[in-house]
Protein backbone atom coordinates (compact mmCIF):
# COMPACT_ATOMS: atom_id res chain seq x y z
CA UNK A 1 0.00 0.00 0.00
CA UNK A 2 1.13 3.49 -0.93
CA UNK A 3 -1.00 6.33 -1.12
CA UNK A 4 -0.67 10.28 -0.85
CA UNK A 5 -3.38 12.48 0.98
CA UNK A 6 -3.53 15.92 2.77
CA UNK A 7 -2.93 15.75 6.41
CA UNK A 8 -6.33 18.24 6.38
CA UNK A 9 -8.37 15.41 4.43
CA UNK A 10 -6.86 12.81 6.78
CA UNK A 11 -7.25 14.63 10.00
CA UNK A 12 -10.91 14.88 9.43
CA UNK A 13 -11.45 11.63 8.59
CA UNK A 14 -9.55 9.99 11.56
CA UNK A 15 -11.23 12.13 13.99
CA UNK A 16 -15.01 10.86 12.70
CA UNK A 17 -14.13 7.66 12.68
CA UNK A 18 -12.22 7.34 15.76
CA UNK A 19 -15.43 7.70 17.66
CA UNK A 20 -16.43 4.01 17.36
CA UNK A 21 -12.38 3.37 18.51
CA UNK A 22 -13.01 1.15 21.72
CA UNK A 23 -12.00 2.89 24.83
CA UNK A 24 -11.61 -0.20 26.88
CA UNK A 25 -10.83 -3.54 25.62
CA UNK A 26 -9.07 -6.77 25.62
CA UNK A 27 -8.27 -6.55 22.44
CA UNK A 28 -5.99 -4.81 20.96
CA UNK A 29 -6.74 -4.72 17.45
CA UNK A 30 -9.47 -2.94 18.63
CA UNK A 31 -7.73 0.07 19.54
CA UNK A 32 -6.76 0.36 15.81
CA UNK A 33 -7.56 1.93 12.54
CA UNK A 34 -8.11 0.35 9.69
CA UNK A 35 -7.10 1.46 6.41
CA UNK A 36 -7.63 0.35 3.32
CA UNK A 37 -6.75 1.39 -0.65
CA UNK A 38 -10.38 1.74 -2.58
CA UNK A 39 -11.32 2.88 -5.92
CA UNK A 40 -12.66 6.37 -4.18
CA UNK A 41 -9.30 6.77 -2.22
CA UNK A 42 -8.22 5.78 1.38
CA UNK A 43 -11.06 3.92 3.36
CA UNK A 44 -10.78 4.40 7.00
CA UNK A 45 -12.66 2.11 9.68
CA UNK A 46 -13.19 1.38 13.22
CA UNK A 47 -15.30 -0.72 15.57
CA UNK A 48 -15.82 -1.64 18.85
CA UNK A 49 -18.21 -4.74 18.00
CA UNK A 50 -21.38 -2.53 18.69
CA UNK A 51 -20.81 0.60 16.61
CA UNK A 52 -18.73 0.85 13.29
CA UNK A 53 -17.73 3.55 11.17
CA UNK A 54 -16.17 3.55 7.88
CA UNK A 55 -15.62 6.74 5.82
CA UNK A 56 -13.62 7.18 2.57
CA UNK A 57 -11.14 10.14 2.43
CA UNK A 58 -9.69 11.80 -1.33
CA UNK A 59 -5.82 10.36 -1.67
CA UNK A 60 -4.06 9.33 -4.56
CA UNK A 61 -3.48 5.76 -4.67
CA UNK A 62 -0.19 4.47 -6.21
CA UNK A 63 -0.39 0.73 -4.59
CA UNK A 64 -3.10 -0.97 -3.11
CA UNK A 65 -3.12 -2.65 0.43
CA UNK A 66 -4.23 -2.01 3.86
CA UNK A 67 -3.25 -2.46 7.74
CA UNK A 68 -4.32 -1.72 11.15
CA UNK A 69 -2.54 1.43 13.36
CA UNK A 70 -3.07 2.87 16.95
CA UNK A 71 -6.07 5.32 16.13
CA UNK A 72 -4.76 7.62 19.07
CA UNK A 73 -1.04 7.97 17.76
CA UNK A 74 -2.12 8.15 14.31
CA UNK A 75 -4.78 10.41 14.94
CA UNK A 76 -2.78 12.94 17.55
CA UNK A 77 -0.22 13.06 15.09
CA UNK A 78 -1.69 13.49 11.51
CA UNK A 79 -3.90 16.40 13.60
CA UNK A 80 -0.67 17.85 15.12
CA UNK A 81 1.16 18.19 11.51
CA UNK A 82 0.77 21.27 9.63
CA UNK A 83 -1.73 20.68 6.47
CA UNK A 84 0.63 18.89 3.66
CA UNK A 85 0.77 15.82 1.86
CA UNK A 86 1.40 13.00 3.76
CA UNK A 87 2.73 9.94 2.13
CA UNK A 88 1.48 6.16 4.27
CA UNK A 89 3.79 3.44 2.70
CA UNK A 90 3.39 0.13 4.36
CA UNK A 91 5.96 -2.98 4.78
CA UNK A 92 4.26 -5.97 4.42
CA UNK A 93 7.17 -7.58 5.92
CA UNK A 94 6.87 -5.74 9.68
CA UNK A 95 3.39 -5.09 9.52
CA UNK A 96 4.20 -1.07 9.65
CA UNK A 97 3.19 1.91 8.16
CA UNK A 98 5.84 4.53 7.43
CA UNK A 99 4.64 7.98 7.31
CA UNK A 100 6.96 10.75 5.17
CA UNK A 101 6.16 14.33 4.88
CA UNK A 102 8.31 17.31 4.25
CA UNK A 103 9.18 17.60 7.87
CA UNK A 104 8.68 14.81 9.41
CA UNK A 105 9.40 10.87 8.70
CA UNK A 106 7.69 7.81 11.32
CA UNK A 107 7.10 4.71 11.16
CA UNK A 108 3.86 3.25 12.87
CA UNK A 109 3.87 -0.61 13.98
CA UNK A 110 0.84 -2.19 13.25
CA UNK A 111 -1.34 -5.40 13.20
CA UNK A 112 -2.46 -7.78 9.95
CA UNK A 113 -5.32 -6.46 8.90
CA UNK A 114 -6.81 -10.33 8.40
CA UNK A 115 -7.06 -9.72 12.11
CA UNK A 116 -10.01 -6.86 12.09
CA UNK A 117 -12.65 -7.66 13.15
CA UNK A 118 -15.19 -7.39 10.06
CA UNK A 119 -18.12 -4.72 9.68
CA UNK A 120 -20.55 -5.21 8.02
CA UNK A 121 -21.89 -3.53 4.82
CA UNK A 122 -25.77 -2.39 4.78
CA UNK A 123 -26.69 -4.38 1.58
CA UNK A 124 -30.50 -5.36 0.88
CA UNK A 125 -33.16 -4.20 3.36
CA UNK A 126 -35.24 -1.33 4.22
CA UNK A 127 -34.14 1.82 3.09
CA UNK A 128 -35.40 5.24 3.29
CA UNK A 129 -33.94 9.07 3.34
CA UNK A 130 -34.38 11.74 6.06
CA UNK A 131 -32.68 15.08 5.97
CA UNK A 132 -29.65 15.48 8.02
CA UNK A 133 -30.34 18.29 10.00
CA UNK A 134 -33.90 17.20 10.67
CA UNK A 135 -32.40 13.86 12.03
CA UNK A 136 -29.73 15.33 14.34
CA UNK A 137 -32.55 17.27 15.80
CA UNK A 138 -34.88 14.52 16.18
CA UNK A 139 -31.52 12.68 17.60
CA UNK A 140 -30.74 15.51 20.13
CA UNK A 141 -34.60 15.58 21.15
CA UNK A 142 -34.88 11.55 22.27
CA UNK A 143 -31.68 10.26 23.17
CA UNK A 144 -31.92 12.49 26.29
CA UNK A 145 -34.67 10.35 27.57
CA UNK A 146 -33.11 7.04 27.13
CA UNK A 147 -32.02 5.01 29.90
CA UNK A 148 -28.67 4.17 31.04
CA UNK A 149 -29.24 1.12 33.57
CA UNK A 150 -28.43 -1.89 31.30
CA UNK A 151 -30.49 -4.02 33.67
CA UNK A 152 -33.16 -2.93 30.68
CA UNK A 153 -32.02 -3.14 27.25
CA UNK A 154 -34.61 -2.11 25.83
CA UNK A 155 -34.95 1.62 27.11
CA UNK A 156 -31.18 2.10 26.84
CA UNK A 157 -32.31 2.44 23.01
CA UNK A 158 -34.21 4.24 20.90
CA UNK A 159 -37.26 3.24 19.69
CA UNK A 160 -37.97 4.06 15.47
CA UNK A 161 -41.20 3.31 14.15
CA UNK A 162 -41.17 3.76 9.98
CA UNK A 163 -44.69 4.05 8.74
CA UNK A 164 -45.54 5.53 5.35
CA UNK A 165 -43.52 8.66 4.57
CA UNK A 166 -43.16 9.43 8.57
CA UNK A 167 -40.68 8.18 10.97
CA UNK A 168 -40.98 8.39 14.99
CA UNK A 169 -38.71 8.49 17.47
CA UNK A 170 -39.72 7.42 20.77
CA UNK A 171 -37.01 7.21 24.32
CA UNK A 172 -37.99 6.63 28.03
CA UNK A 173 -36.41 5.83 31.42
CA UNK A 174 -39.37 5.37 33.16
CA UNK A 175 -38.74 9.50 34.53
CA UNK A 176 -39.54 10.88 31.32
CA UNK A 177 -40.48 10.06 27.76
CA UNK A 178 -39.34 11.87 24.62
CA UNK A 179 -41.40 11.88 21.12
CA UNK A 180 -40.25 13.67 18.10
CA UNK A 181 -41.76 12.87 14.76
CA UNK A 182 -40.36 13.76 11.20
CA UNK A 183 -41.03 13.35 7.91
CA UNK A 184 -39.16 10.94 5.54
CA UNK A 185 -37.75 12.02 2.04
CA UNK A 186 -37.83 8.82 0.30
CA UNK A 187 -38.66 5.21 1.56
CA UNK A 188 -42.21 5.04 2.80
CA UNK A 189 -43.98 1.91 3.26
CA UNK A 190 -44.97 -0.32 5.75
CA UNK A 191 -44.88 -0.25 9.48
CA UNK A 192 -41.45 -1.31 10.92
CA UNK A 193 -39.93 -1.04 14.07
CA UNK A 194 -36.74 -1.30 15.40
CA UNK A 195 -34.74 -0.07 18.56
CA UNK A 196 -31.31 0.97 17.98
CA UNK A 197 -28.78 2.06 20.93
CA UNK A 198 -28.71 5.61 22.24
CA UNK A 199 -25.11 5.26 22.25
CA UNK A 200 -24.82 4.75 18.31
CA UNK A 201 -27.54 7.41 17.62
CA UNK A 202 -25.71 9.96 19.42
CA UNK A 203 -22.36 9.56 18.07
CA UNK A 204 -24.24 10.17 15.02
CA UNK A 205 -25.46 13.30 15.70
CA UNK A 206 -21.82 14.30 16.66
CA UNK A 207 -20.65 13.13 12.66
CA UNK A 208 -24.08 14.50 11.19
CA UNK A 209 -23.82 18.04 9.23
CA UNK A 210 -26.29 20.71 9.71
CA UNK A 211 -27.12 20.52 6.07
CA UNK A 212 -30.21 19.50 4.45
CA UNK A 213 -28.40 16.93 2.67
CA UNK A 214 -30.17 13.22 2.98
CA UNK A 215 -29.14 10.49 4.77
CA UNK A 216 -29.88 7.46 4.11
CA UNK A 217 -31.34 4.64 6.86
CA UNK A 218 -31.17 1.30 6.19
CA UNK A 219 -32.24 -1.89 8.53
CA UNK A 220 -30.61 -4.99 7.66
CA UNK A 221 -32.38 -7.86 5.67
CA UNK A 222 -31.40 -9.99 9.00
CA UNK A 223 -33.17 -6.88 11.17
CA UNK A 224 -30.36 -7.38 13.76
CA UNK A 225 -28.36 -3.84 12.28
CA UNK A 226 -28.68 -0.29 10.97
CA UNK A 227 -26.82 1.47 8.62
CA UNK A 228 -26.66 5.51 8.59
CA UNK A 229 -24.98 7.08 4.99
CA UNK A 230 -24.28 10.41 4.54
CA UNK A 231 -22.01 11.03 2.10
CA UNK A 232 -18.80 8.64 2.30
CA UNK A 233 -19.38 8.35 5.82
CA UNK A 234 -21.11 5.42 6.76
CA UNK A 235 -22.14 4.46 10.94
CA UNK A 236 -23.56 1.09 11.26
CA UNK A 237 -24.62 -0.41 14.59
CA UNK A 238 -26.69 -3.54 16.15
CA UNK A 239 -30.20 -3.18 17.15
CA UNK A 240 -31.40 -4.23 20.63
CA UNK A 241 -33.49 -7.05 20.70
CA UNK A 242 -36.79 -6.98 22.87
CA UNK A 243 -40.25 -5.04 23.20
CA UNK A 244 -40.79 -1.49 23.68
CA UNK A 245 -43.07 -0.44 26.08
CA UNK A 246 -46.46 1.11 24.64
CA UNK A 247 -45.18 4.28 25.66
CA UNK A 248 -48.12 5.64 24.31
CA UNK A 249 -50.30 4.99 27.20
CA UNK A 250 -48.57 7.75 29.26
CA UNK A 251 -49.65 10.35 27.38
CA UNK A 252 -52.53 12.83 28.47
CA UNK A 253 -55.15 13.07 25.90
CA UNK A 254 -56.12 16.64 27.43
CA UNK A 255 -54.62 19.29 30.07
CA UNK A 256 -56.89 21.00 32.88
CA UNK A 257 -54.22 23.62 33.55
CA UNK A 258 -52.01 25.03 30.45
CA UNK A 259 -48.85 27.62 30.94
CA UNK A 260 -47.55 29.19 27.55
CA UNK A 261 -43.83 31.05 28.48
CA UNK A 262 -40.90 32.06 26.74
CA UNK A 263 -38.55 29.29 26.73
CA UNK A 264 -35.78 31.11 27.18
CA UNK A 265 -36.85 32.97 30.26
CA UNK A 266 -38.25 30.04 31.42
CA UNK A 267 -35.10 27.76 30.93
CA UNK A 268 -32.56 30.70 32.47
CA UNK A 269 -35.29 30.93 35.56
CA UNK A 270 -35.60 27.14 35.82
CA UNK A 271 -31.28 27.09 35.97
CA UNK A 272 -31.18 30.17 38.56
CA UNK A 273 -33.77 28.28 41.14
CA UNK A 274 -32.23 24.97 40.42
CA UNK A 275 -29.05 26.17 41.99
CA UNK A 276 -31.13 25.61 45.56
CA UNK A 277 -32.43 21.79 44.41
CA UNK A 278 -28.99 20.05 44.47
CA UNK A 279 -28.89 18.80 47.93
CA UNK A 280 -33.05 18.20 47.69
CA UNK A 281 -32.87 15.42 44.95
CA UNK A 282 -33.41 18.51 42.50
CA UNK A 283 -37.14 18.79 43.38
CA UNK A 284 -37.88 22.17 41.73
CA UNK A 285 -41.69 23.14 42.48
CA UNK A 286 -43.89 25.13 40.10
CA UNK A 287 -47.20 27.03 41.36
CA UNK A 288 -49.61 27.87 38.55
CA UNK A 289 -52.51 30.50 39.66
CA UNK A 290 -54.14 34.13 38.98
CA UNK A 291 -52.18 34.27 35.67
CA UNK A 292 -48.41 33.81 36.81
CA UNK A 293 -46.20 30.94 36.78
CA UNK A 294 -43.94 30.57 40.31
CA UNK A 295 -40.63 28.46 40.62
CA UNK A 296 -39.28 27.40 44.13
CA UNK A 297 -36.66 25.50 45.47
CA UNK A 298 -35.56 24.90 49.31
CA UNK A 299 -33.28 22.93 50.80
CA UNK A 300 -33.05 23.48 54.53
CA UNK A 301 -28.59 23.14 54.91
CA UNK A 302 -28.61 25.84 51.96
CA UNK A 303 -31.48 27.77 51.92
CA UNK A 304 -34.15 28.78 49.34
CA UNK A 305 -35.10 30.69 45.89
CA UNK A 306 -38.18 31.92 44.80
CA UNK A 307 -38.70 33.49 41.26
CA UNK A 308 -41.42 33.93 39.01
CA UNK A 309 -41.77 33.73 35.35
CA UNK A 310 -43.95 35.94 33.06
CA UNK A 311 -46.05 33.01 31.65
CA UNK A 312 -50.07 32.80 30.30
CA UNK A 313 -51.96 30.42 32.75
CA UNK A 314 -54.80 29.09 32.04
CA UNK A 315 -57.60 26.36 33.44
CA UNK A 316 -57.22 25.13 37.25
CA UNK A 317 -54.84 26.93 39.80
CA UNK A 318 -51.48 23.99 40.25
CA UNK A 319 -49.16 23.00 42.28
CA UNK A 320 -46.33 20.52 41.10
CA UNK A 321 -42.87 19.64 41.45
CA UNK A 322 -40.42 17.81 39.51
CA UNK A 323 -36.26 17.12 38.97
CA UNK A 324 -35.01 19.63 37.76
CA UNK A 325 -32.73 18.27 35.67
CA UNK A 326 -35.64 16.57 33.56
CA UNK A 327 -37.35 20.30 33.04
CA UNK A 328 -33.57 21.72 32.23
CA UNK A 329 -33.22 18.68 29.33
CA UNK A 330 -36.33 19.76 28.04
CA UNK A 331 -36.11 23.25 27.53
CA UNK A 332 -32.71 23.56 26.46
CA UNK A 333 -33.88 20.77 23.59
CA UNK A 334 -37.19 21.96 22.86
CA UNK A 335 -36.29 23.94 19.75
CA UNK A 336 -39.18 26.63 19.79
CA UNK A 337 -39.40 30.64 20.91
CA UNK A 338 -42.36 29.83 23.31
CA UNK A 339 -43.37 26.41 24.70
CA UNK A 340 -46.26 25.21 26.57
CA UNK A 341 -46.77 22.79 29.52
CA UNK A 342 -50.09 20.95 30.29
CA UNK A 343 -51.04 19.06 33.43
CA UNK A 344 -54.06 17.19 34.29
CA UNK A 345 -53.29 17.33 38.37
CA UNK A 346 -50.15 17.76 40.70
CA UNK A 347 -49.50 13.71 40.29
CA UNK A 348 -50.04 13.32 36.46
CA UNK A 349 -47.53 13.09 34.11
CA UNK A 350 -46.50 16.89 32.54
CA UNK A 351 -46.43 17.34 28.99
CA UNK A 352 -44.57 19.64 27.65
CA UNK A 353 -44.62 20.98 23.96
CA UNK A 354 -43.27 23.53 21.47
CA UNK A 355 -45.33 25.68 20.77
CA UNK A 356 -46.37 26.30 17.10
CA UNK A 357 -45.22 22.91 16.40
CA UNK A 358 -46.54 19.43 16.93
CA UNK A 359 -43.95 16.93 16.11
CA UNK A 360 -42.28 17.35 19.46
CA UNK A 361 -43.76 16.21 23.08
CA UNK A 362 -41.81 15.11 26.45
CA UNK A 363 -43.38 13.69 29.13
CA UNK A 364 -42.28 14.33 32.64
CA UNK A 365 -43.56 12.43 36.08
CA UNK A 366 -43.41 14.73 38.80
CA UNK A 367 -41.94 14.08 42.13
CA UNK A 368 -43.90 13.41 45.67
CA UNK A 369 -43.64 16.13 48.22
CA UNK A 370 -45.37 18.38 50.52
CA UNK A 371 -46.68 21.11 48.84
Amino acid sequence: MKVTCAASTLGQGLHTVARAVSARTTLPILNNVLLQTSTQGLQLTATNLEIGIREVVAAEVEEEGGITVPARLLTDFVSAHPDEPLTLTLDKKTQSLAVHSPHFDVVIRGIDPADFPPVPVAGDGRKVSVPQADLRQAIEQTVVAASTDEGRPVLTGVYVQLNGGKATLAATDGHRLAVRNLALQTGGGDVETVIIPARALAELSRILKAGSEAIDLTVGAQRNQVFFRSGETELMSRLIEGTYPNYQQVIPSQSTTTITAKTQDLLFTTRVVSLFSKDAANVIKFKAESGKLTLTANTSEVGNSVAGVEARVEGQDLQVAFNSKYVLDALSIVGSEEVQLGFTGPLNPGAIRPVGRDDYLYIIMPVRVAM
